[in-house]
């Protein structure tokens, strides 16, 4: 059997721990504050860039890896492995996807991967193909996964546009308008895109309580197995009970909160809360 070598982009925002026991290869994204470069895995912290944002006023700028990033992340991974798998960020959001298909173009046994999805979602298509990675030839393990990667969902609720807007991504007559209306928007993930969801009204904890409930009404299509959270909420005791919320509702065996990487966090800004899951 091949031996098979899983690496991902640091966006999908799993923790060192979990990186470590799936035995996962990460290429970091860039950050740039104050004229420096940081590396976005493992680097910095929320409270790195939202303290920045603070201060400045600035939006931090992100960056995917360059192609001779990615070329010389694969050639590691090759050195002890027979083929790389490597799931990249969606390429409707970033030109990760891109450079790392650029950097593969002239490599043997590397399989890029446009996950279509961020954070989380890019989290469950890891976590799917470490489990199958020592059971079929690495080609068909990149068209289950292929397969698979169409049956992840996920979308964020924001407390504030104020980062979407600074970053170019939200007008300013939406931003003003949704901050005196105490609107709160989600977004949803649709074939790698951002694509704006449903306006809940009202305090932001209220928003979110409605969120959690919208988004899994329909949780009879829903795998069972694992629900994801990546979340840049900032009150501990809040997030507890957002997933105490999730368990009430029996309807996964599984709830893994994760935070979001400093490169997701410029945009959703402090406190979005997302959910992913695999439909049936």
């Amino acid at each position: 059997m091949e031996r098979i070598c899983i690496a991902a982009d640091s966006t999908f925002d799993m923790t060192l721990e979990m990186v470590q026991q799936y035995g996962i290869e990460i290429s970091a994204s860039y950050v740039r504050m104050d004229d420096t470069d940081y590396l976005d895995y493992p680097d910095l912290k929320q409270s790195d860039l939202f303290d920045y944002f603070r201060r400045t006023k600035k939006l931090p700028q992100t960056a995917a890896a360059n192609p001779n990033d990615y070329e010389t992340l694969f050639r590691q991974c090759l050195e002890n492995h027979d083929a790389v798998i490597f799931i990249a960020k969606s390429s409707g959001m970033s030109s990760c996807y891109a450079n790392a298909l650029t950097a593969a173009s002239d490599m043997e046994n590397v399989y890029v991967i446009d996950s279509l999805s961020i954070s989380s979602g890019s989290s469950l298509l890891a976590m799917e193909a470490v489990r199958l990675k020592n059971t079929m030839p690495v080609k068909d393990l990149v068209a289950h996964l292929v397969s698979y990667r169409d049956k992840i969902v996920g979308s964020f609720i924001i407390e504030t546009l104020e980062y979407l807007h600074e970053g170019g991504r939200c007008s300013t007559l939406a931003y003003l308008g949704a901050s005196a209306l105490q609107i709160r928007q989600s977004i949803n993930i649709r074939d790698g895109k951002l694509v704006v969801g449903k306006k809940y009204m009202g305090t932001y904890k209220r928003a979110l309580k409605e969120f959690i409930e919208t988004t899994l009404a329909q949780h009879e299509q829903m795998d069972s197995e694992v629900v994801m959270i990546s979340h840049a909420i900032q009150d501990e005791a809040l997030l507890n009970s957002l997933i105490a919320q999730i368990e009430s509702l029996h309807y996964f065996k599984k709830i893994i909160p994760l935070s979001v990487c400093a490169a997701v966090a410029c945009h959703g800004g402090p406190n979005a809360f997302g959910l992913f899951f695999v439909q049936k």
